[in-house]
C-alpha cells in the first residue's frame, strides 16, 4: 500500500513540473525571536539518513529553535523524536501540511518543488545522497530532467561529505556546503550493555528492498565461513524480511530502538557494511564508537572517514569472496582487531553533533534572514474567508502566504461541518478568487475553517433530506447524485449512500455497496471508517492510520482517525 501511495504522489508532482519556479528570495532586516524550522520527511522508517535528520531536530530544539516535522507516516517508536510532529494524509500533498515557519527543509528531491510552491518560507535542500547522485547514468531521461529542475528550484542546498558536493556541482551544477554527520555519544559509546548471543555473531543493517545496502552479498560472504569460525549472522532491518532470508540468518531485529542498536554494536564480532554507495555511512562509525570492528566496502561515503588496515578493513564493492577474506583477517588477528578498535574510537570522536549542529543553526539562520519575493499581492485576490474563520487562527497567515505565491485562479480549502450522528465532514470550497485573470487553474490550501452558514448543507440535494431524517428519498436523490458524477463523486456520494442504507438499517446492502466501492477506491480512508461503523469495532484502524483523511475528494471525514473536532458550531 505505502508503495503505490507513494507512486500515485510521484506521478502527481511529475506532472507538474511544467509549473516549476526557481524560488525568489529578497533579504530582510531581521528575524526576531525563536526560529522555527520545518522538516519535510519522504519516509520516517530506520535508516542512517532517517536518523541524521531526527538528530538534527532534536539537537536544533536544545539550541532554542522550533522545529516541526511533517512527514506522512505515523510517528515513530524507533526514535525519541523532541521536534512537533504533523502526520499529513497521503490524499494531500505533503508540502500542504507545512505550517508557518522562518525555514523550510526540503530532505529529498521528489518534494523540492511543493515546498516552494508553498509560498511560506524560504527552502532549503538537504542531500544525503542516492541513486540520483552515485547511479545517474542508469536513470531515464523523463527522470534525469525532473530531479535536474528541483535542483534548481532551491536558493540553499546542503549536504554531508564533500564527495556527495562534488557529485552534486558535477551533474546538476550547484554548489553545496558541507555539515559531516555525526553520532549520539550518549548511546553509542563501550559503556552499556552487550547483546550476547549463543555464538558469535557478525551484525548487518539495511533494507532488503534497498540493493544499494549490499545485503545479499554479506549473505552470502557469511554462508562461505560461518562453519569454520561458529559465526552467526544478526540482521538490523527497517522492514519485514521475506521469508527466503529469514533461513539464512540467524535473528534479525525490525526497527529496533537506538539503545538496542547500540548493545548489538557492542557485542559483535564484527560490524559489516556492504554497501555500493553512500554519502556518509552513518552505521560503521556508530559500530566504532561502541569498540565494534569494522570491515566495510569501498563506497565513497565510507571513505570520508574510514581508512584500511588503520580503523577498518576495506573490501571491494559486490564482492562477496574479497569480503570473506577481510572478514576472516579480522576475526584471525586478535592484534589487528585491537588496533581498529582503539583507531575507531578515536576516528568516532571527531564526528561530535555539539560542535556540527553549531555550524548548522548558523546557516539556518543565514537562510532564514530571507523572505520570499511575492509574485502576486493581495489585492489581486477577491478572498472569502478571514483569520476568525479558521480552525487554527496562524493557518491564515500560511493562506495569505499562499496566496501570494500561486499561479492558481482559484483557491479551496476545507470547510468543516458537523451534521448530527456523522463523522465531522469537511468540503473543499472555494476561499479565493483571482479578480481580473481567469485560466482556470484551480489550487487548493489546507487551511480548514468553519463554514459561514453552518446550515448550508440543508440548500443542498440528498444532504437536506438526511439531515431532514427524510431517509428514503434521501437515498433516491444520493443515488442519482452517484450516477451522475465524475469518479471522485461517486465514492463521496456513494459513501453518503451507504450512510442511508445504515439509517434505514439496511445493513446487508450496505456492507455489498461499501464492498462495491471499495474495490474502486482502495485508498479512500472513508470507506474503511464506514467498515468500522458498519462492524461496530475499530478493526479497520491499521490502513486509516497510514491513510489519514481522504482529502483529495471531494468531501471527506475530517480527521478520520479520531472523533473529529470540538466546537463546530460556533
Amino acid at each position: 500500500m505505502i508503495q503505490k501511495l507513494r507512486s500515485i504522489e510521484f506521478q502527481y508532482r511529475l506532472s507538474r513540473i511544467s509549473h516549476a519556479e526557481k524560488q525568489r528570495i529578497l533579504k530582510r532586516n531581521g528575524k526576531n525571536g525563536e526560529l522555527h524550522i520545518v522538516y519535510v520527511m519522504t519516509h520516517v522508517g530506520v535508516s542512517g539518513g532517517v536518523k541524521v535528520i531526527f538528530e538534527h531536530a532534536n539537537r536544533l530544539r536544545q539550541l532554542g529553535a522550533k522545529v516541526t516535522i511533517v512527514t506522512h507516516y505515523i510517528k515513530p517508536e524507533w526514535f525519541p523524536i523532541e521536534a512537533d510532529y504533523i502526520q499529513v494524509p497521503f490524499g494531500l500533498e505533503l508540502a500542504k501540511g507545512i505550517p508557518d515557519c522562518d525555514l523550510i527543509v526540503a530532505t529529498y528531491w521528489d518534494h523540492i518543488q511543493p515546498c516552494v510552491e508553498t509560498g511560506i518560507a524560504p527552502v532549503v535542500y538537504f542531500e544525503q545522497g542516492d541513486f540520483h547522485l552515485f547511479d545517474y547514468q542508469s536513470m531515464n531521461q523523463t527522470l534525469k530532467q525532473f530531479i535536474g529542475k528541483q535542483f534548481e528550484l532551491p536558493p540553499f542546498i546542503y549536504t554531508v561529505s564533500r564527495s556527495a558536493a562534488e557529485l552534486i556541482n558535477s551533474i546538476y551544477g550547484r554548489e553545496a556546503k558541507v555539515f559531516p554527520n555525526a553520532i549520539d555519544e550518549s548511546i553509542f559509546t563501550v559503556e552499556g550493555p552487550k547483546e550476547m548471543g549463543e555464538r558469535p555473531y557478525i551484525l548487518m543493517m539495511g533494507g532488503e528492498s534497498a540493493s544499494f545496502k549490499g545485503i545479499t552479498y554479506i549473505v552470502d560472504a557469511y554462508e562461505k565461513l560461518k562453519d569454520d569460525f561458529g559465526l552467526d549472522l544478526y540482521w538490523i532491518t527497517p522492514e519485514a524480511p521475506s521469508e527466503k532470508m529469514k533461513k539464512r540468518v540467524t535473528k534479525y531485529f525490525v526497527s529496533p530502538s537506538q539503545q538496542t542498536i547500540a548493545s548489538l554494536y557492542r557485542g559483535a564480532s564484527a560490524y559489516v557494511s556492504g554497501s555500493t554507495y553512500e554519502s556518509f555511512s552513518l552505521p560503521p562509525l556508530e559500530a566504532m564508537a561502541c569498540g565494534c570492528p569494522v570491515v566495510t566496502t569501498d563506497n565513497k561515503g565510507v571513505l570520508e572517514y574510514a581508512e584500511h588496515q588503520v580503523n577498518a578493513l576495506i573490501c571491494r564493492m559486490k564482492d562477496s569472496e574479497d569480503m570473506v577474506d577481510k572478514i576472516k583477517e579480522l576475526l584471525s588477528s586478535p592484534g589487528l582487531k585491537e588496533k581498529l578498535i582503539e583507531n575507531g574510537l578515536e576516528t568516532a570522536n571527531r564526528y561530535n553533533w555539539t560542535a556540527i549542529m553549531e555550524k548548522i543553526l548558523d546557516f539556518y539562520q543565514e537562510a532564514a534572514s530571507y523572505q520570499v519575493q511575492p509574485k502576486n499581492h493581495l489585492s489581486d485576490w477577491e478572498i472569502q474567508i478571514c483569520q476568525e474563520d479558521c480552525l487554527n487562527h496562524e493557518d491564515f497567515i500560511r493562506f495569505e502566504k499562499f496566496l501570494l505565491s500561486t499561479n492558481a485562479d482559484l483557491v479551496k480549502v476545507p470547510v468543516i461541518y458537523q451534521a448530527d450522528k456523522i463523522p465531522v465532514i469537511a468540503r473543499w470550497e472555494t476561499a479565493a478568487v483571482r479578480r481580473d485573470c481567469w485560466d482556470g487553474m484551480v489550487e487548493t490550501c489546507f487551511c480548514p475553517v468553519y463554514p459561514s452558514n453552518q446550515f448550508q448543507l440543508y440548500n443542498m440535494k440528498g444532504y437536506q433530506s438526511f439531515l431532514l431524517k427524510q431517509f428514503e428519498q434521501a437515498l433516491e436523490e444520493f443515488t442519482e447524485l452517484q450516477n451522475k458524477g465524475d469518479e471522485k463523486e461517486q465514492a463521496v456520494f456513494g459513501r453518503w449512500v451507504i450512510l442511508t442504507l445504515m439509517r434505514l438499517q439496511r445493513k446487508e446492502e450496505a456492507k455489498r455497496r461499501l464492498k462495491e466501492l471499495m474495490d474502486q477506491h482502495p485508498y479512500n480512508a472513508d470507506l474503511y471508517k464506514l467498515n468500522q461503523l458498519l462492524e461496530g469495532q475499530q478493526k479497520d484502524a491499521y490502513p486509516i492510520n497510514i491513510l489519514g483523511d481522504a482529502a483529495n475528494y471531494p468531501e471527506f471525514f475530517y480527521k478520520v482517525d479520531s472523533e473529529g473536532i470540538k466546537g463546530v458550531n460556533r
